[in-house]
């Protein structure tokens, strides 16, 4: 091999493995599929993955090359890993040059392809609706619940800058906390829990947490460690938000109203489940025309769960859950030959720990340590429960690709 082939087919996949990494892949996934790349193109290869940067060293006889990405943490982006895909394809294919490769990943990651401002706003209002409507609520509960998502969602496009990125997530848990403790002043029958809770499900890090267990689970113990501590310092800033916000609202006093609520039926989460689902593909970023894969990925990885759940207990039912999404995931990516996640990511986005964290938090700044921790447990084992049932699944049927 020549150097200067040696040296394009480098080029490639240092801008193969930046664009997994910018798309939200685990370590596990972007190592071994940069691995699987390097076999295949006749050159040896050894890269370790970290949230904030990525290490890499390619040697082919006596060339060697070794580099230092720093890269920025990003969240899951199924519409990019979709055209990442492709082009990794036609450049195995031999359909597309080295060369072009790269270009064509380098115009890839200069294209946003979020959606407009007023579906991201919806997006907001219809995950909160929906999740409320899952944890159990009162009609109160339900609009209440849908006010603190439209807020939230128009916060949400302000693209915060400098120290106030830092705490964004803090911010807008004490703007859900105050609306719905002020509000609860005027109904007391309101589910303050409930409300906040379904307000900011969609800054939950329970994908983050259960990644990175999955990471420390593959032995990537700095990247599962380093992203797990991330996680939980999200926790913990929406949890002291929620604390300030409640203690803002204590300065008000309003006079409570004379009315009652009646609970919303249960028959509705027949109708909320898919709508729910179908805001992955926002929250996911997914391609438009998958929007039909990435709602029955949700609807089919609750319905598994709560199947499992009921014969089998909580943390039983959620590894039989994660085992089917991860089996069906494969499927999905062998019969379509598009990347596994399309249909992973959003099977297991309504089983993830992360509104159990989040309570967890609340009970240690409530002081209730017993509480605390042992719904911190409870999380940790959700999480576990679906990283090995995902593995089993994977097991079970043989993953197309590492992603």
């Amino acid at each position: 091999m020549e150097r200067a082939d040696f040296l394009k087919r480098v080029k490639f996949i240092l801008k193969f493995g930046k664009a997994l990494h910018s798309v939200g892949s685990p370590a596990h996934t972007l190592e071994s599929t940069i691995q699987g790349l390097c076999q295949q193109f006749g050159i040896k290869g050894s890269v370790v993955s970290l949230p904030t940067a990525i290490f890499s060293s390619f040697s082919h006889g006596e060339e060697e090359v070794t580099k230092i990405e720093r890269v920025e943490p990003k969240g899951i982006n199924l519409g990019r890993l979709s055209k990442v895909d492709l082009v990794s394809q036609e450049v195995m294919q031999g359909q597309l040059s080295f060369e072009e490769g790269a270009q064509r990943l380098d115009e890839i990651d200069s294209v946003d392809n979020e959606y407009a401002p007023w579906v991201r706003v919806m997006s907001f209002v219809v995950a909160s609706i929906g999740f409320m409507i899952l944890f159990g609520g009162t009609w109160v509960d339900l609009f209440t619940s849908a006010f603190v998502g439209f807020l939230i969602g128009l916060l949400s496009l302000l693209r915060p800058m400098g120290v106030v990125v830092q705490i964004f997530e803090g911010i807008i848990a004490m703007v859900a906390a105050f609306i719905a403790y002020t509000i609860y002043k005027m109904i007391p029958g309101l589910n303050t829990g409930v409300v906040i809770l379904s307000g900011l499900i969609i800054f939950m890090p329970g994908l983050f947490i259960t990644i990175a267990i999955s990471e420390i689970a593959t032995q990537n113990l700095t990247s599962g460690t380093s992203r797990l501590m991330g996680g939980a310092m999200i926790l913990l800033k929406l949890a002291f938000g929620v604390f300030l916000g409640s203690k803002l609202a204590s300065w008000f006093s309003l006079p409570p109203l004379p009315y009652e609520f009646s609970k919303v039926p249960e028959w509705m989460v027949v109708i909320t489940l898919p709508l729910t689902s179908l805001m992955s593909v926002v929250i996911f970023k997914a391609e438009k025309s998958d929007w039909k894969w990435v709602t029955l990925a949700g609807v089919f990885g609750y319905a598994c769960s709560k199947v499992g759940s009921h014969y089998l207990g909580s943390e039983v039912g959620m590894f039989f859950g994660g085992a089917c999404v991860g089996a069906m995931s494969n499927i999905f990516a062998r019969l379509k030959n598009r990347p596994s996640s399309i249909f992973q990511f959003p099977g297991i986005i309504l089983l993830v720990p992360g509104s159990v964290g989040y309570r967890s938090l609340s009970f240690l700044f409530e002081r209730n340590m017993v509480g605390g921790l042992d719904t911190a447990w409870t999380m940790i084992s959700i999480a576990m429960a679906l990283v090995v049932g995902i593995f089993l699944g994977n097991i079970i049927i043989k993953p197309r690709r590492a992603y």
